[in-house]
């Protein structure tokens, strides 16, 4: 082979003489090019976001270009070359992106070149093109395998260096007379011994730590390396999909997705057609360019609106507006921007949960009826194949497995395409691991950098974050003072409320309408008997009411919901909780929407925690069992969840709800939950007893902060976790979430009938989307085998109860043996 790759292509087709988007010199121009515009066309806005100058915007564009540059200077090697054409499954000494870095770092003619080059900026650029795989840092260490061979003498290596030169402003690149040799270790005869070079290069990295030390240093640093590996996947992509470099500008390509945006009237839109499908005026009248004449816009939703801070919080009710208000926090701010000549404003919508996220794009983007770019990908960004170098580059070193390493391979692809389409996408609807695994060096968050630094972003449910994403939030927030933020809460524990703002002194609290917070709502019981429990029942059906009952495990849950269709086998009931598909799931949780909607008619849902978020629905009786105070207060906040105080007294009469102790004999009784969290869930509740009175939601929230404690939030923890920007030349993925009790599978008999295959004959992914099911994690779940990322539950293991006719069941729960 004549030519340096850096891809693998279809040698059927193109023979010895491969299209331009596989060859090295291509590509290398290709990832400067898609620097250069990331830079000019969101970098001085992903620097005013972090809180850096202006004057840093040419030091940033500098050091991104450099690494674009940087990036696969070590895709020249043998082993390399040997992987993407003849020995796909060869195992490499070194990767090749440390070879680059071991080449710019160590060896003297690079090194004097590029000399000139500011000294931070220069590190900066050598730490993003060594990490932007997201495989580096001290562990990092060559394989046992023969040594490799660095073609620095080939044409196309003087071609990239010379080109590199030009763009960065550099003198004349040295010229290799021969190629290098790097082996394993200096026993072998060698230019570089891999070993002791990447140990020494890991000891000078930490040497130069001390650099960084300053918290904008270390947000410019983050900003170069998260960009680089942006630009590496919009090159991949684009090239990939138009193959010849006459047909695609990699410039083109990021001016044109990252310019389309909002305008105000796109929500004023949004807001008013969600306004006239709620209203009760004649719709014969119906004028979208206006809200309905009795669309009532509350002072609470004004005030949120109005909010000037870069962080605003919004702590209220359920049932008091936030998420109307949420659209007009982003309208004003869009029409701020647009004001200072911003026209490619965005909204991140993020929710915590897949089940909030999908009702509240239902509820608000999808019914919209803004123009469908501004929810989908535009079809530029339809891209259907990326070319990838091998399965093995996106496999962990560790792992040998063929199939394994094709698995890791298809799953770096989808995150592209899903994160590239984003690009294109001004109003986005997602769970908050899209924005928030941003620190945690997530894959998809990474490559979604570009668009989330040109958008606005509310958080909703905020409370609901575990330990792991809260600390997340908490460095997004710090090292991002100037990107527009709404973060939205029924309750907050008080040291939560205090660590935000610890870290935003600008923070600008907003609470709920007074007349909707001390509204009564509930009348608390947490001492009815098993007897007086069942009568609450029979008389809310009887009466035409809705039943909710929240247990805290899904096989109580599915106990209770046995139980219930025997006694009132007139009455519609589900089940609703996270082990069922998820096609399954969805038309469950469509059924038990519409059944709460009819009116005078009776309906049971018995749930686990997933009502506390998952649900929009308002009941007339709540049971559940004790559980943490925020997931008492989320349950209690269904319940009685339509009246407002525009009704007749009469109409609007607190509602019962019963709060009942955990099973007797139980083992380990309090999972999922904590002993301690309950003990004071316990003393919280004889605090509100004592207040002797129907409770409204000022109630709850007033007790609540009686119970915080009153702990320092642990924020050296959360910056530790946040690698993002605490890992500096390290460059590795973290957790977004703390770690979890259940695991996603495919059943074995769903894998046996699927019908819907791509074209490597493997499931399709938005099948294996629609059939993937939560179980509780057991040790067995790793000796199973896999259809990409997801285990295969043997039928013998895992058993799945639901009708497809009648839609009944109980979903999936491990067989006894």
């Amino acid at each position: 082979m004549s030519r340096l790759l850096a891809k693998s292509y279809d040698r059927k087709r193109y023979g010895d003489t491969p299209p331009d988007y596989a060859l090295l010199t291509q590509h290398s121009r290709d990832v400067a090019a898609a620097c250069s515009a990331l830079a000019l066309i969101v970098g001085r806005v992903a620097l005013f976001n972090a809180g850096l100058d202006e004057d840093d915007f040419e030091k940033f564009r500098l050091a991104l270009r450099a690494s674009g540059w940087m990036q696969d200077l070590g895709k020249a090697s043998s082993h390399f070359q040997e992987m993407v054409t003849s020995e796909p499954q060869i195992r490499q000494l070194v990767r090749h992106e440390t070879i680059s870095g071991l080449l710019i770092w160590l060896e003297p003619q690079l090194r004097e070149w590029l000399s000139s080059l500011p000294e931070m900026m220069f590190t900066a650029s050598v730490w993003g093109a060594m990490g932007h795989h997201r495989k580096f840092d001290e562990q990092t260490s060559p394989d046992n395998c023969l040594p490799l061979t660095v073609k620095v003498a080939h044409e196309d290596f003087a071609t990239i260096l010379a080109e590199m030169s030009a763009d960065l402003g550099l003198g004349q690149p040295p010229r290799f007379e021969r190629n290098l040799v790097i082996a394993q270790t200096r026993n072998e005869a060698c230019d570089l011994p891999a070993r002791e070079s990447i140990r020494d290069l890991q000891d000078e990295f930490m040497d130069g730590e001390e650099s960084f030390a300053d918290e904008k240093a270390r947000r410019m640093l983050a900003l170069v390396k998260a960009f680089g590996i942006a630009a590496d996947v919009a090159a991949s992509a684009v090239a990939a999909r138009d193959q010849w470099a006459k047909d695609y500008s990699l410039t083109y390509y990021v001016s044109e997705s990252l310019k389309i945006g909002l305008k105000p009237d796109d929500l004023s839109s949004l807001i008013n057609k969600w306004a006239w499908d709620r209203s009760h005026d004649d719709r014969t009248l119906r004028d979208e360019t206006s809200s309905p004449p009795d669309f009532i816009v509350r002072d609470f939703q004004n005030h949120v609106a109005e909010s000037d801070s870069f962080l605003t919080l919004a702590q209220a009710g359920c049932g008091s507006g936030k998420s109307l208000a949420a659209y007009m926090w982003a309208r004003r701010w869009c029409d701020r921007f647009e004001q200072e000549g911003r026209s490619n404003f965005r909204l991140f919508f993020c929710l915590p949960t897949t089940g909030t996220t999908t009702e509240h794009f239902k509820d608000y983007a999808l019914e919209s009826g803004i123009d469908a770019s501004l929810t989908h990908s535009r079809s530029r960004v339809d891209l259907k194949a990326i070319a990838e170098t091998a399965p093995q580059e996106e496999a962990s070193e560790d792992n040998a497995d063929a199939a394994e390493a094709a698995r890791a391979a298809l799953n770096a692809e989808r995150d592209k395409i899903e994160s590239l389409a984003l690009w294109s996408t001004p109003l986005v609807v997602s769970t908050s691991d899209t924005v928030l695994g941003l620190m945690s060096n997530a894959r998809r968050s990474i490559y979604s950098l570009p668009a989330i630094m040109s958008s606005a972003i509310v958080f909703d449910e905020i409370h609901a974050f575990d330990e792991q994403m809260f600390g997340h939030l908490l460095i997004f927030l710090r090292n991002f003072p100037r990107l527009p933020v709404l973060l939205m809460t029924a309750s907050l524990p008080e040291e939560r409320r205090r660590a935000i703002a610890s870290v935003r002194p600008d923070l600008n609290i907003i609470c709920g309408p007074r007349e909707f917070e001390t509204l009564e709502r509930y009348q608390i019981n947490d001492t009815a008997t098993e007897e007086e429990i069942w009568h609450e029942v029979s008389d809310c059906v009887t009466g035409g009411g809705k039943v909710l009952w929240v247990r805290n495990r899904v096989e109580w849950a599915n106990h209770i919901y046995n139980v219930c269709r025997e006694r009132f086998d007139k009455v519609p009931t589900d089940v609703y909780h996270s082990r069922f598909r998820y096609k399954d799931r969805s038309a469950r949780h469509r059924r038990v929407i519409d059944n709460f909607k009819r009116k005078g008619a009776a309906a049971i849902l018995v749930a686990t925690q997933v009502a506390e978020m998952s649900l929009d629905l308002s009941a007339d009786l709540l049971i559940t069992d004790i559980a943490p105070i925020p997931s008492l207060i989320q349950r209690m906040g269904r319940l009685n969840r339509r009246v407002t105080p525009d009704n007749p007294p009469e109409d609007r009469p607190p509602k019962p709800a019963l709060i009942c102790a955990l099973p007797q004999g139980e083992p380990n009784g309090a999972l999922p939950y904590e002993k301690d969290e309950l003990k004071k869930a316990g003393r919280w509740l004889s605090a509100l007893m004592n207040r002797k009175k129907a409770l409204s939601q000022h109630d709850l929230t007033e007790a609540f902060a009686e119970f915080s404690e009153a702990r320092e939030y642990d924020i050296a923890t959360a910056e530790e976790r946040a690698c993002f920007f605490s890992g500096l030349w390290r460059t590795r993925p973290g957790f977004t979430r703390g770690e979890g009790y259940t695991v996603s599978v495919i059943l074995e008999e769903d894998l046996k009938h699927c019908d819907e295959r791509d074209s490597r004959g493997e499931p399709a992914r938005d099948w294996l989307r629609q059939h993937e099911v939560s179980i509780p994690f057991k040790k067995a779940v790793i000796e199973w085998e896999r259809v990409e990322t997801l285990s295969v539950a043997p039928t013998e293991a895992v058993a799945y109860d639901f009708n497809e006719k009648t839609k009944e069941g109980t979903g999936a729960r491990w067989r006894n043996n």
